[in-house]
């Protein structure tokens, strides 16, 4: 129990910096509107898809941290596991839409629109029976992937770009290697207590770090 409460301590962790960093921008684009979208177009969107990217990986930690409290009644993890799941295409999807190159090409007017696509098919995926590791696959295929592929071709691969990738991969990396997402599967099955105490404590420190090298891509633009 008290690695339990040891990961779910560095999960809050992992939340509580999400949150202020969302809460850091949100100062920035509406209270001190140091950047407005009139003066700062693209850098405007940039901030404010990562704004949303925090807010969806903070909410998704939340709910792990949630899950705790509910150890001993499967039904309620596994509906909270699949939230969870479903949650991470948002972020992803989000910076895909925000992409400058991406924006110019659908235009701003219609960027509200596409946005609306990959909500309706998460909606669609939720209801159907696919298993958990089927959506995975699907979230790998359809939204951290593309997201880092198109960063990788679109955008020059200075220190801040770097930066973005490797966080990116962190917070992929650090909301899939679960315990219990990877436990139940054969292939990992040889070793499950010790897969446990690794991931338990492998995935926070790996979303600490990823939302803080994404956090100091943009830090010194938006002091």
């Amino acid at each position: 129990m008290n690695l339990v409460i040891l990961g779910a301590t560095l999960y809050a962790v992992s939340a509580v910096l999400s949150i202020i960093f969302a809460l850091m921008i949100i100062n920035k684009l509406y209270i001190s509107k140091k950047f407005t979208k009139e003066r700062d177009f693209h850098f405007y969107n940039d901030l404010f898809s990562w704004e949303m990217f925090y807010f969806f990986i903070g909410t998704e930690n939340i709910i792990k941290i949630l899950s705790v409290f509910f150890l001993t009644n499967s039904e309620i993890l596994y509906l909270l596991l699949r939230i969870r799941i479903l949650i991470l295409f948002f972020p992803f999807w989000n910076k895909i839409i925000h992409l400058e190159e991406v924006m110019n090409k659908i235009t701003y007017e219609r960027h509200y629109f596409v946005g609306v696509i990959p909500f309706i098919i998460v909606i669609l995926l939720g209801f159907t029976n696919l298993p958990n590791i089927v959506l995975i696959m699907t979230f790998f295929g359809t939204s951290l992937i593309p997201y880092v592929i198109l960063v990788i071709f679109l955008k020059r691969l200075e220190e801040k770009t770097i930066e973005i990738i490797i966080g990116v991969i962190f917070v992929g990396l650090g909301c899939i290697i679960r315990p219990e997402i990877l436990t139940g599967y054969s292939i990992i099955n040889g070793t499950p207590d010790l897969l446990i105490f690794i991931t338990t404590l492998t995935a926070p420190v790996l979303l600490i770090i990823g939302v803080l090298l994404i956090f100091d891509s943009f830090r010194k633009e938006i002091k």
